[in-house]
C-alpha cells in the first residue's frame, strides 16, 4: 500500500515486520503505523472496509485531544494508550515514543489484555526504529494544534465532502 511517506528499504522492512507480527500474535483485522502527525506509514491486514489514511488522521486525532486532557488534569506523562471497545470491532491506539502512532483492529471477541501485551512488545521493538525515522523525516516537533486542525479539517472534507 503507498502510504506517502517515503523511507528507506531496510527500515520500511523492519517496520512492515513487526506489524504482520503483531497482526499475526493478536489475530488481528489489521494493524496500521501513523508518525504522531497522522500521516500513514505502514498498513498490514484487512484494509477492504476501512480508508487507512483517513483513520491515521483521525487516531492522531484522538491521540492529541486526549493528550490535552489528560495534560489538563495534571498527568505528567500524556503519551499512553487509548482504547476504544465496540459491538464488533474495537480499536487499540498505542503511542511509541511520541514519534509513531500504533493502531490496531481487532475483534471484539478478542481479551484486551492479550491485546495490550502484544501492542507493548510490538511497541518495545519499533522503539529503537525510531531514531531512525526521525533523521530520515525530520525531528518530529509537537504539531501546534492549528496546523494539526487545518490538516485534519481538510482530511475530514476530502472524506465527508460528499455528504
Amino acid at each position: 500500500m503507498e502510504t506517502g511517506i517515503s523511507l528507506p528499504e531496510d527500515l520500511s522492512a523492519q517496520i512492515d515486520d513487526i506489524l504482520l507480527e503483531l497482526r499475526r500474535k493478536a489475530e488481528a483485522e489489521c494493524v496500521l503505523l501513523a508518525d504522531i502527525s497522522g500521516q500513514l506509514v505502514s498498513a498490514q491486514g484487512r484494509l477492504e472496509d476501512i480508508d487507512p489514511v483517513t483513520v491515521a488522521a483521525l487516531a492522531a486525532g484522538d491521540v492529541a485531544a486526549m493528550s490535552e486532557l489528560v495534560r489538563q488534569i495534571g498527568e505528567p506523562n500524556p503519551h499512553g494508550s487509548f482504547l476504544h471497545e465496540g459491538e464488533n470491532k474495537s480499536i487499540y491506539l498505542f503511542s511509541v515514543a511520541g514519534s509513531f502512532l500504533l493502531i490496531v483492529i481487532f475483534g471484539a471477541d478478542t481479551p484486551i489484555g492479550l491485546m495490550r501485551l502484544f501492542v507493548r512488545r510490538a511497541a518495545e521493538r519499533l522503539y529503537p526504529l525510531t531514531a531512525e525515522f526521525e533523521e530520515v523525516m525530520g525531528q518530529p516537533q509537537d504539531v501546534p494544534l492549528g496546523d494539526f486542525s487545518a490538516t485534519l479539517a481538510d482530511e475530514l472534507d476530502r472524506v465527508f465532502g460528499g455528504l
